[in-house]
């Protein structure tokens, strides 16, 4: 391969444009509100099902914080959890 063509390579693979830039910001917003939405879900659980998950209610806050939380895969889904 030649420099030029490494380069081609390259340049087509960032995805730098600003529809990826949308697309990256409105999956960031999505995140956030659903991070907020499971916190709000943890609060109003009562505390024997919290204490089931493992979870005190102080640390709600440390599960739902965006810096912590690996995927949505990973996670457990409580958006349903009555």
């Amino acid at each position: 391969m030649t420099s030029l063509e490494r380069t081609a390579n390259e340049t087509s693979r960032s995805g730098g444009g600003p529809i990826d830039f949308a697309i990256r910001a409105l999956r960031l917003f999505y995140r956030a509100m659903r991070m907020r939405s499971d916190r709000a879900a943890m609060q109003a659980m009562p505390d024997y099902l919290l204490k089931d998950m493992g979870i005190a209610r102080s640390e709600i806050d440390h599960y739902t914080s965006m810096r912590y939380a690996a995927s949505d895969t990973d996670r457990m889904d409580i958006g349903n959890v009555r």
